[in-house]
């Protein structure tokens, strides 16, 4: 299936290269250009029930051998390993008889995730043209972009309302459940295109979905002006719960452990997902930035009146600022030596002079730089920014020749550019 490229090509989960991250790195690419343009875009977030679940084997074997082409002993070995299954259920040490599976796919294993996203790939062929839709396992986004007028903004709600439809009876004739409860609806733009929208609410199977103006997707908060000021204060919150949890601790820690603790279970909330954040407010910034700080004079066990910099300059760590740069440019690599999801290397076009001249040269390995005139918006997606900052690079650094290499080298060159002062 990898190397036919037979799976959904928007589809994240449990495939090489892909990740949450980069889901939502195109996604709000997606947004930011149709803000960019004037646009707006209306999404629908879908949530399902108990989806791993619910597979139905039968169905599953018919998706394997008519969409996919698995027939003969291969077919069969799936087939012995989905069937026959049992299962028993033990409460306060009484336990069940034994019940034949019919359905569900088993979960931990290699080849249950996989075979997930078989049985949900067909989905994506039978979303109309107009809808685009991304997905990481069983959480499906739907989105439509519109120029905020009446009259397309009622197409737009339309086709929404029409693609639901079609998902939620693709679901139930495979014997999926769509969470109408817990599905979200929103709408993205600039204050001032939102202001020219009269959307509260949209109707999916019967049920009124109210819009909100933030939602949670793959553990990132989305807010309709797409600042991020409710994810950033969100993970600085947890972060500072768990700083608060190691501070306490301290004393009796050393200076190893209390570095890997504040790494896996601090510095990681900053990390998380920071890619979509570049561009964000400087009073924004600087809440990240003062947590990391914290972090830092706890590992090193220094005063908080001590240098926060020379904190980050024995640790070896990256500004906050730095590590969102780091993880585009990372990403960017990966997009050039072809080791990233097909959704993003196609958002990049390579540089081409269009006169061969020696100064051509300097252009090889760079890419073309979207033009935009107000570049309000375009200057934060991962479209614009990746190549302007990849073109940067020298190309000692652009040529390396592992991922490990690329990234040592950016870290060296990053530190020195935010320490060289120092």
């Amino acid at each position: 299936m990898k190397d036919h490229d037979l799976l959904p090509i928007n589809q994240s989960a449990y495939r090489q290269f892909h990740s949450c991250e980069s889901a939502l790195l195109r996604l709000v690419n997606d947004i930011l250009d149709g803000m960019e343009h004037q646009e707006v875009t209306a999404m629908i977030a879908v949530d399902l029930s108990a989806a791993f679940d619910t597979v139905d084997h039968s169905i599953l074997i018919k998706v394997l051998e008519y969409q996919y082409g698995v027939n003969g002993t291969a077919l069969k070995w799936i087939d012995s390993y989905l069937r026959p299954r049992s299962c028993r259920v033990n409460v306060s040490s009484t336990t069940s008889s034994e019940r034949q599976l019919e359905c569900s796919v088993p979960q931990g294993s290699c080849l249950g995730p996989w075979l997930y996203l078989v049985y949900a790939g067909t989905l994506f062929d039978i979303i109309p043209p107009s809808i685009t839709v991304y997905g990481f396992a069983d959480d499906h986004t739907a989105n439509k972009r519109f120029v905020p007028t009446l009259t397309n903004e009622m197409d737009a709600i339309r086709d929404l309302q029409d693609c639901a439809v079609h998902i939620n009876t693709w679901m139930n004739s495979n014997k999926l459940k769509m969470n109408n409860a817990k599905t979200e609806f929103i709408l993205f733009g600039s204050r001032r295109q939102l202001s020219k929208c009269q959307t509260k609410d949209i109707i999916i199977c019967g049920d009124v979905i109210k819009s909100k103006t933030c939602i949670r997707y793959l553990g990132a908060f989305l807010d309709e002006n797409l600042n991020f000021k409710d994810h950033i204060t969100k993970k600085c919150k947890t972060a500072m719960m768990n700083y608060y949890k190691i501070k306490c601790i301290r004393s009796y820690l050393s200076k190893e452990a209390t570095e890997t603790l504040v790494l896996s279970l601090v510095i990681s909330h900053l990390d998380y997902c920071n890619v979509i954040l570049f561009g964000i407010s400087q009073t924004d910034l600087y809440k990240l930035q003062r947590v990391q700080n914290m972090c830092a004079k706890l590992v090193l066990n220094r005063s908080k009146y001590d240098s926060a910099k020379q904190a980050l300059f024995d640790l070896h760590w990256l500004p906050i600022k730095a590590r969102i740069t780091f993880k585009i440019l990372t990403y960017m690599y990966n997009c050039h030596v072809g080791n990233a999801p097909s959704y993003l290397i196609n958002l990049l076009n390579p540089q081409v002079s269009k006169r061969s001249l020696r100064s051509s040269e300097s252009s090889i390995g760079c890419y073309a730089v979207p033009y935009n005139k107000k570049k309000t918006f375009s200057d934060r997606s991962f479209s614009t920014i990746g190549p302007k900052l990849w073109n940067e690079l020298g190309t000692n650094v652009k040529n390396s020749e592992s991922l490990d290499t690329f990234k040592c080298r950016l870290k060296t060159l990053y530190f020195e550019n935010y320490f060289e002062l120092f």
